[in-house]
């Protein structure tokens, strides 16, 4: 009996408290916060952000819905990289349905940690998380590697550029096969005298004729061993880009006149290139690296059957074959033509480049066409014009309809029509990058998938229902901000992410000891904490009993400490799955509240990873006693006064007898 006695004492000043344990909290919140339009006018600064008591090197944006509908809550997180001037801390970035955190990560570099392309990939039947790290300085493009992480968040894979070339961040897409396709760009030399004239007693024309010439490589994830190689400058000609040369062509500021930025291959095993600087997609043979066909720029072989907006696009990214059957209640393909071939094509149509808006229309767009073409073509047919034309500054529609007209193709065995254009209400016109993604539906189901455009250089991203009309659209940064570069993600993604951390949770305690502070970064299957008290630091389970239960409310939890919590000295909260099941790594570290647990002034520190007091805590603990030393000083004073009944009573003495004598009489 005294043994059992003995066991329970520690648990003692938790009894009261464990016997009030709630049961979890179901009324989470399932929509996120209201448009704010002060976030979006600057009134918070161009990247209002959510700080975090358990994390405090983790930021992230204050997303600012337009518009929400409930099908955008469909269990996957949206997939960004952030940066850009205003954002102090770049990196890869998890969101949920409603704009929440859920793992975010700093990659310091010598570069400044600027992330690229984070998305979900498939290796092997594993998922990792992969992304571009390096140097992006060089403007428009970078010089680096790619990397993958697993679930645990670990670095598993660190893939680069075969040849001695270095991995670009436009583009990192793992195969079926294991093989990994990338970019990159290389200075080439390359006679450029036709674009400008050169001064050879300029030192800014010293060296000239040198140009980026744009590769993609195709290499095997495991060994680095290089399985295919195309080079633009192979294949294409110069006099087809509409990139000015501006005063560059040296070698100092090489000529950047193709600018590939996506690669994609399909089940023939040709590849299809995206060339910003072109305005075209280039369908490329797999074995041979010949040119198949291109659609769109001064090479294009498509008529256009929708009246120019086919055709119309310029300066686009993030180009994809889809199957046919993608959308089938929206699209019926054509009826099959012997000789013939019919796809689906996305991409990202910027219209703009770089602050400059001479060609396509007066917004971005995602863009769904449907290319038909010969099978087994016998020549490419062309609408080349090499006549080389300076870009002109302008926005003259006039001038973008006589672009299409001279591109436009004459021969009706290849075709491209528009499916469906995907608009931003505002609407919002990106000078760089961007993307598009075809969302599945949820398996089972015959509905359309849904469609999520980033915006790229401005910090938006939309979720549009197949028909184009809009059900999600979210800004997570100032409208203000925009076409200015201080906030931007190269592309924005949403998949199915399942995260477990091997690091335990953060936890924290407000400095006047009645909120405790909970997250877990990267973790995506935690529903519910539980708070637990001890008088004891022990690691015995039986020390430990519970407080409170509660649901998990975005990236940090705020648990309000119960008053009947009492004197107890030690805290910690663990993580409950489904079905109530602990996570595994899962236990918090220990808060230790101190000697004087439940004053308002003494918590001390988080124990078991020895995570010491923050200064404001040390403050109010100094300030506590000097206080408390000042009331017992002024009320012996006092005493003295009353007790002698003279005005103004003596400093500190010490009695000697019936009298008092200052200590320095002594």
């Amino acid at each position: 009996m005294n043994t059992a006695l003995l066991f329970l004492w520690p648990l003692a000043t938790c009894l009261r408290t464990a016997l009030a344990y709630d049961t979890p909290d179901t009324t989470s919140l399932t929509t996120p916060p209201q448009y704010n339009a002060a976030y979006d006018n600057g009134t918070f600064g161009y990247y209002p952000v959510r700080t975090y008591a358990t994390a405090e090197d983790l930021h992230s944006p204050q997303v600012n819905f337009l518009e929400w509908d409930a099908q955008c809550d469909d269990g996957s997180y949206y997939f960004m990289a952030p940066r850009g001037w205003s954002v102090p801390d770049p990196g890869p970035m998890i969101l949920d349905s409603r704009g929440e955190l859920v793992w975010a990560k700093h990659f310091d570099n010598n570069s400044g940690g600027q992330a690229y392309d984070f998305q979900v990939q498939t290796y092997l039947g594993q998922e990792y998380l992969t992304f571009w790290l390096g140097d992006d300085r060089v403007r428009g493009h970078g010089s680096g590697h790619y990397y993958m992480l697993n679930s645990s968040y670990d670095t598993v894979h660190r893939v680069g550029a075969a040849n001695g070339l270095s991995a670009d961040l436009h583009e990192f897409l793992i195969t079926p096969q294991g093989t990994a396709l990338m970019t990159m760009y290389e200075v080439v030399a390359h006679d450029v005298t036709s674009f400008r004239e050169f001064d050879p007693d300029l030192p800014e024309d010293q060296n000239p004729n040198f140009i980026w010439d744009c590769l993609f490589q195709e290499v095997d994830v495991a060994t680095g061993d290089l399985v295919f190689e195309w080079r633009a400058s192979d294949h294409m000609e110069l006099h087809d880009t509409y990139h000015g040369i501006g005063p560059g062509g040296t070698l100092d500021d090489p000529f950047d006149w193709f600018h590939i930025n996506s690669i994609d291959k399909d089940e023939l095993g040709n590849f299809l290139v995206s060339a910003r600087y072109m305005h075209s997609l280039t369908y490329i043979d797999g074995k041979t690296g010949d040119v198949i066909w291109t659609l769109g720029g001064r090479s294009n072989a498509f008529m256009d059957l929708s009246d120019g907006f086919s055709l119309n696009f310029a300066w686009q990214h993030d180009a994809r074959f889809i199957p046919l059957d993608t959308f089938p209640n929206m699209y019926r393909a054509p009826p099959e033509r012997a000789g013939y071939t019919t796809r689906l094509v996305t991409f990202f149509d910027n219209a703009a480049e770089d602050q400059h808006y001479d060609h396509g229309l007066t917004y971005s767009r995602g863009l769904l066409l449907e290319i038909t073409y010969p099978t087994s073509p016998s020549a490419v047919p062309t609408t080349t014009n090499s006549d080389h034309k300076r870009r002109q500054e302008t926005n003259d529609p006039a001038m973008n309809a006589a672009k299409v007209a001279e591109i436009n193709g004459t021969n009706p065995s290849y075709t491209v029509r528009v499916i469906q254009s995907y608009d931003n209400p505002l609407p919002v016109r990106s000078s760089s990058q961007g993307s598009m993604q075809i969302l599945p539906p949820p398996p089972g189901s015959s509905d359309d998938p849904t469609v999520l455009v980033g915006y790229g250089f401005n910090a938006v991203f939309t979720v549009f229902a197949a028909n184009g009309s809009v059900l999600c659209d979210a800004h997570y940064g100032a409208a203000t901000s925009w076409e200015r570069g201080d906030i931007q993600s190269y592309r924005v993604y949403k998949f199915p992410w399942s995260g477990a951390p091997r690091q335990p949770p953060s936890v924290d305690i407000s400095d006047d000891d009645v909120e405790v502070y909970i997250s877990w970064n990267g973790a995506t299957e935690v529903v519910d904490w539980v708070l637990q008290c001890s008088e004891s630091d022990t690691a015995a389970e039986q020390a430990w009993a519970d407080v409170v239960r509660v649901g998990k409310e975005g990236f940090e939890t705020v648990i309000q400490l119960p008053e009947d919590v009492g004197e107890s000295r030690f805290l910690r909260v663990i993580a409950l799955g489904d079905t109530g099941r602990r996570l595994k790594y899962g236990v918090s570290e220990t808060i230790d509240r101190g000697i004087l647990a439940g004053s308002s002034f003494f918590p001390l520190k988080v124990a078991s990873s020895v995570r010491l007091v923050t200064p404001l805590r040390v403050l109010l603990v100094v300030v506590s006693m000097l206080s408390g030393m000042l009331v017992l000083y002024e009320g012996y004073r006092r005493y003295l006064s009353w007790s002698f009944g003279r005005p103004g009573g003596s400093s500190f003495r010490w009695r000697q007898g019936k009298a008092y004598r200052m200590l320095g009489e002594a």
